[in-house]
């Protein structure tokens, strides 16, 4: 954060785990959700009317801190304190930071070595810095301009960046509730979706088995392989607003239990206020409307077989 605001950066939100302080306008709030394969992430806004846009200080900040606390640690330890936890710390750090260096994954490290490679890759890494902010502030998914987004020709379809822009057309739809165009666009990532880093992963098995559900497709091996997929069904056991819609989904037409939806629906609606963006709150909103619009059709429908038996 300190690494980004030396450049021009504006605060988003700074998340340790599942907890997130959120930055709106000029008030701040706190959220609530995770992102698998992460344990916490500091997202700002960059600058505008700057060129070059600065990219490399933001991005190595977090490895910069780790360095900088675990030699002042080891220092301490030397002159100050002889502690063996102290020690323990400063090396973890350390060790934190070449870890985040190292480019593997989607850490830092990987993400400024692709930037550095391709001009592409930079203006999709802007944008998307720049959505998030929007997104924040009061833009829906369903206002976004899907002919401005940036895609590269020369990734494919799964590589991170190409991802985000796939995703952002897939909830553009579902918030207009068009879900048999949202599967479309969702089919290339889910036939590939092993290529895809973990948090991708999870958002196309999500929505790709929410759109199935709602289309009332009922083609059970693939809800079986969803539902039963390792890193879904521990991403079921985080409490945020996502997942407790899509137990409700599965609880309405999985397992046909009309109370547990209603009740799932009921711990989706508590923990709105607690969404990271605008945008996910506007989205949730209407899917969770849609869903409980479903439930009281379904309990109308009972009720009236109930009568004529």
């Amino acid at each position: 954060m300190i690494a980004a605001k030396l450049t021009g950066y504006r605060f988003l939100y700074f998340r340790v785990m599942s907890w997130a302080l959120v930055k709106e306008q000029s008030k701040f709030r706190i959220a609530r959700f995770s992102i698998a394969g992460t344990a916490g992430q500091c997202l700002m806004i960059p600058p505008s009317n700057v060129e070059p846009m600065p990219y490399k200080l933001y991005l190595w900040g977090g490895a910069l801190a780790n360095f900088v606390v675990g030699l002042i640690g080891i220092i301490l330890n030397g002159f100050v304190f002889d502690s063996l936890y102290l020690y323990i710390f400063s090396i973890t750090s350390l060790i934190f930071g070449i870890i985040n260096i190292y480019p593997f994954s989607f850490n830092d490290g990987n993400t400024v070595k692709h930037l550095n490679r391709d001009p592409v890759k930079r203006q999709q890494f802007f944008q998307q810095l720049e959505l998030a902010g929007s997104f924040t502030i009061g833009k829906e998914f369903e206002a976004v301009d899907t002919q401005s987004l940036i895609e590269n020709p020369n990734e494919p379809i799964t590589e991170q960046y190409n991802a985000f822009v796939t995703l952002a057309k897939v909830y553009r739809e579902l918030e207009r509730e068009n879900f048999g165009h949202a599967l479309e666009i969702l089919e290339p990532l889910w036939q590939q979706r092993n290529d895809l880093v973990k948090p991708y992963q999870v958002e196309v098995m999500r929505e790709y088995l929410f759109c199935h559900l709602t289309l009332g497709l009922h083609e059970t091996s693939i809800q079986d392989e969803i539902l039963q997929d390792k890193l879904f069904r521990e991403y079921l056991k985080t409490k945020q607003l996502e997942t407790y819609r899509m137990q409700a989904a599965i609880s309405l037409w999985v397992e046909y239990d009309l109370n547990q939806a209603q009740e799932w629906i009921s711990k989706a609606r508590d923990s709105l206020k607690q969404s990271p963006t605008y945008a996910d709150k506007a989205l949730n909103t209407k899917l969770l409307n849609f869903i409980s619009l479903k439930v009281k059709q379904e309990k109308a429908e009972k009720i009236t077989m109930n009568g004529i038996e």
